[in-house]
C-alpha cells in the first residue's frame, strides 16, 4: 500500500485542489488529506506546532507536506526530513521543522532540476505546488527514492524559530511560562508549562484556585482567580480555568482557557489573525495563600 500524502498549509480554503491534482496526476493510486490550509497567513510558527500534533497519529511512511513560506522563492532550502517512525515532511526549511527537531534523523535539500514539476522553471511563487506537492507525489509512489530527494545536509543547519521568547520556570507554589500557541477556534492558550511539573515541583494539584497573570513585556493582558482543573466543565461558564493540554503522558502541557468564551476576543483582540505577536506574553502562576 502506497503513503498517504496529508496537506498543511496557509492557502484557505480550498487551497488543496491544486495539491491534490499535482499528486494524483503523478499517481492516481496515492491518496491524499487536506488536514489544514486555515493556518493563519505566514505564521510559521503556527504550522510548526501544528505539525507536532499530527504527525503521532498518522501511520510510519506518511508523507506530510507542510507550506507556509513567506520566503518563497528566495534561498531558504526546500528540504525533506526523514523522521524516526518512517514519516517524512516536505518543507521549506524556514521553522516549521521546530516542533519536531528531536524526530528529525535526516535532511536532504529538495535538487529542484529533477524534483520540480515541468515547465515550471520560471515561476517562483508556488513552490507548494511546482516543488512540495511534486516531490511528495513522486516519493509516494516509489518514482523516487529518499535518498534521489537531493543532498544530505546536517541537523545542524536546520532553521529553528522559538515558538515563545519566555522560558518555562516552576518551582513550588509559583510556575511562569510563555503562550507558544493558540486553539484559535475558542482562543484558548497553550502554555509551555509541562503538567507533570506543575504537579509535582509547584505541588499544584486540580481543584486549587489560583492567581493568573498575563503580561506582554510589562503591559498586563490579564489578571484573575483561576480553577485548576482536570477539563473545562469543572469551571463555570465565562470563567478562566488552567488545565493539561492535549498531549499524552509525560509531554503534556498546560492550557489556559476561558470556560465557553474567547480569550483572545476579550483580553487580546490585536492577536485575531496575527497569533505570533504574542511571542512575549508571560504567563505567571501564584498560590493563593490562606
Amino acid at each position: 500500500m502506497k503513503p498517504t500524502v496529508v496537506f498543511q498549509t496557509d492557502f484557505g480554503s480550498g487551497g488543496g485542489g491544486v495539491l491534490a491534482g499535482v499528486v494524483k496526476t503523478i499517481d492516481p493510486e496515492v491518496s491524499v488529506y487536506d488536514f489544514d490550509h486555515n493556518i493563519e497567513p505566514f505564521n510559521i510558527r503556527q504550522s510548526a506546532y501544528q505539525i507536532s500534533t499530527m504527525i503521532p497519529y498518522w501511520p510510519s511512511g506518511t508523507i506530510f507536506v507542510s507550506v507556509v513560506d513567506p520566503g518563497v522563492g528566495t534561498h531558504r532550502k526546500s528540504c525533506v526530513a526523514k523522521l524516526k517512525n518512517g514519516s517524512y515532511v516536505v518543507t521549506p526549511d524556514n521553522g516549521i521543522l521546530t516542533s519536531i527537531i528531536d524526530d528529525i534523523v535526516e535532511i536532504r535539500r529538495i535538487d529542484e532540476s529533477v524534483n520540480r514539476m515541468p515547465g515550471s522553471e520560471n515561476v517562483y511563487i508556488f513552490h507548494g505546488r511546482d516543488v512540495y506537492a511534486y516531490t511528495a507525489a513522486k516519493l509516494a509512489s516509489g518514482l523516487i527514492s529518499y535518498n534521489e530527494v537531493g543532498p544530505q545536509y546536517s541537523l545542524d543547519e536546520i532553521t529553528i524559530l522559538p515558538l515563545t521568547n519566555i522560558k518555562a520556570e516552576v518551582k513550588e507554589g509559583y510556575a511562569c511560562g510563555g503562550i507558544y500557541n493558540f486553539d484559535v477556534a475558542y482562543g484558548c492558550c497553550r502554555v509551555n508549562i509541562y503538567n507533570k511539573d506543575f504537579q509535582n515541583i509547584g505541588k499544584f494539584q486540580y481543584g486549587d484556585i489560583v492567581n493568573v497573570t498575563i503580561s506582554d513585556k510589562g503591559k498586563l493582558i490579564f489578571k484573575g482567580k483561576t480553577t485548576y482543573e482536570k477539563a473545562f466543565g469543572y469551571a463555570p461558564r465565562h470563567q478562566p480555568l488552567i488545565c493539561g493540554d492535549i498531549q499524552h503522558g509525560d509531554r503534556q502541557m498546560l492550557r489556559f482557557t476561558i470556560n465557553d468564551h474567547n480569550f483572545i476576543d476579550e483580553y487580546a483582540p490585536f492577536l485575531k489573525n496575527n497569533t505570533d505577536k504574542a511571542v512575549d506574553f508571560k504567563f505567571e502562576v501564584e498560590k493563593i495563600t490562606l
